[in-house]
């Protein structure tokens, strides 16, 4: 990691005001809190505009991040897990259309291999809803966001054993309702 792209020293950088620094942890975090708000909301322009939010809420807070402790990382995923449990209380009424998360562009596969996708796209989405909150946000910020043992653990408050005991638990009743 260079001096350009260290997240904490960003992070110091923008907290004392430089845009630029904010503007290089936008580029360097998107994606990965992009990805963990779409598992969760399952609409694409929704998740754009809760990033958005995310973004917005971090960079009017960014002078009230903690020099020690939480990391960078772990600071906007915070965010991110807030703002979307304020969207379900604002919306209390939350539309399934599992669909929209397994839905892809045609390629030159066939229309049934694009069934069969969907279907098991479906019938996974299903399995993992069915997961208790902390297994699904450890099974999306691992498979999803591809975010080390180490790193979950920071932004879930736990221990790293305790993140894999939930990781394995989870993947145990996966296998189970996927038989």
């Amino acid at each position: 990691m260079t001096k350009e792209t260290d997240p904490w020293l960003l992070m110091g950088r923008a907290k004392e005001g430089e845009s630029e620094a904010f503007s290089q942890l936008y580029e360097l975090y998107f994606v990965p809190v992009f990805r963990y708000i779409f598992f969760r909301v399952q609409q694409k322009e929704v998740a754009e505009d809760l990033t958005q939010t995310v973004f917005l809420k971090a960079y009017k807070a960014v002078e009230r991040f903690p020099t020690e402790g939480q990391s960078p990382l772990a600071y906007f995923f915070a965010i991110a897990k807030n703002t979307v449990i304020d969207y379900y209380r604002k919306k209390k009424d939350i539309p399934e259309d599992p669909e929209r998360f397994t839905r892809r562009e045609d390629t030159k596969d066939t229309h049934m291999t694009n069934v069969e996708f969907r279907i098991d796209g479906e019938r996974c989405l299903q399995a993992v809803k069915q997961l208790k909150s902390d297994q699904q946000e450890v099974i999306v910020l691992r498979f999803i966001n591809e975010m080390t043992t180490a790193e979950i653990a920071e932004i879930l408050g736990k221990n790293e054993d305790a993140v894999r005991q939930l990781q394995c638990r989870a993947l145990k009743t996966l296998r189970i309702s996927l038989q």
